[in-house]
C-alpha cells in the first residue's frame, strides 16, 4: 500500500482510526475496547422520552485482525456484556432484578476489501453476527437480541489534506439482514459519518454522527397480553441519531489508543443513550 500524504499513512496504520483505508498486507493486530453505557430514559414510537428505569451496561469487546494482502482485511470479535436495571418497571424475568448479569453475546466475523485507495478510499465489507450463548433477550438489561445477522456495507473516505491540512472525512453505510422472529421482518440500516483532524501523525480528534433506522419491526411498548410481547425487544423498530467525539493517540507504530464519548440526539422505540464512554487499545504489527 502506498500511503502518499501523511494523513493517509496515519489512517492506514491505526486500526481504530478508519476502515476506509485498510492496513497493508501482512498486518495483524488485536484490540480491546471497554465501554460504559448509561440509559436513563426510553423512547416511545413518537420520540417522546419515558422514565421507566435506568440501565447501566459495562462491556469489553475483544477483536483480532489480519490482512493477507493490501486489498483484504479479515476481522473477528466478540463482546462480553454486563448489564443492570434499576427501576419500578422490571420485566418479570430475573434479568431485571437489580443485579448485574454478564455473558458473552455475539461473535462477529468480517471481511473487508480495499476497492479504491488513495485520497479517496472505498472499502466494501460483509459480516456475519452469530450468538454464541443462549442469553436472555427480553428485559431492560437484556445484553442483546440473540439473532443471526448478515451485514453488507461499505466504508468510504476522503482525505482533505489538499484543502485543509491533516483533515479527513469518512463514512459507513450498512444494511443488516436480521433473522426474522414470528415471521416479522426487522432488518436495520446504519449510516455513520466522521470528520477528523490530526494535530500530528500520532494524535487526532474526530466528531461522529450515528444514525439507525429499522426496515420493518414493531412499535413499543406493547401490552403483556399481546402475543408478540415475549419478542418485543427483539422486534422493536428502533430508530436513533447519536453523536460522539473521539481523541486517538498512537503511542508508537504498534500501540494505538482512543477515548470516545457519545450521547443521543433523538430516537424512537428503544433506550435513549444518556452517555457512552469508550476506551480502546490496539496492538498491531506489519510485515
Amino acid at each position: 500500500m502506498v500511503c502518499g500524504p501523511a494523513v493517509l499513512c496515519a489512517l492506514a496504520s491505526s486500526p481504530a482510526a478508519a476502515q476506509a483505508w485498510l492496513p497493508p498486507g501482512g498486518s495483524s493486530g488485536v484490540s480491546l475496547e471497554f465501554n460504559h453505557t448509561y440509559n436513563k430514559k426510553h423512547y416511545d414510537p413518537h420520540g417522546n422520552e419515558l422514565d421507566v428505569g435506568h440501565t447501566r451496561v459495562l462491556s469489553e469487546y475483544l477483536s483480532g485482525s489480519y490482512s493477507p494482502s493490501d486489498r483484504w482485511m479479515l476481522v473477528a470479535g466478540i463482546p462480553y456484556v454486563k448489564a443492570r436495571y434499576r427501576g419500578d418497571h422490571p420485566h418479570p424475568d430475573e434479568i431485571d432484578n437489580g443485579d448485574y448479569h454478564a455473558t458473552f453475546t455475539d461473535l462477529r466475523l468480517e471481511a473487508h476489501y480495499q476497492a479504491i485507495s488513495g485520497p479517496f478510499a472505498l472499502a466494501p465489507y460483509v459480516a456475519l453476527v452469530i450468538p454464541v450463548t443462549d442469553y436472555e433477550t427480553m428485559g431492560h438489561a437484556a445484553p442483546g437480541r440473540g439473532l443471526v445477522e448478515a451485514w453488507v456495507g461499505t466504508y468510504l473516505g476522503q482525505s482533505l489534506d489538499r484543502w485543509i491540512p491533516r483533515t479527513y472525512v469518512q463514512g459507513r453505510v450498512n444494511y443488516a439482514f436480521v433473522e426474522q422472529v414470528a415471521g416479522i421482518k426487522h432488518d436495520h440500516i446504519n449510516i455513520d459519518a466522521e470528520v477528523g483532524y490530526f494535530f500530528n501523525p500520532a494524535v487526532s480528534i474526530s466528531v461522529i454522527g450515528q444514525w439507525q433506522d429499522t426496515d420493518g419491526g414493531i412499535s413499543v411498548p406493547i401490552p403483556q397480553s399481546n402475543p408478540l410481547f415475549p419478542h418485543h425487544d427483539q422486534l422493536a423498530a428502533t430508530r436513533f441519531f447519536n453523536v460522539a467525539a473521539s481523541v486517538s493517540w498512537s503511542i508508537n507504530d504498534r500501540v494505538h489508543t482512543y477515548l470516545m464519548y457519545g450521547t443521543a440526539v433523538h430516537g424512537r422505540n428503544g433506550h435513549k443513550l444518556d452517555e457512552s464512554l469508550s476506551f480502546g487499545v490496539s496492538y498491531g504489527s506489519a510485515h
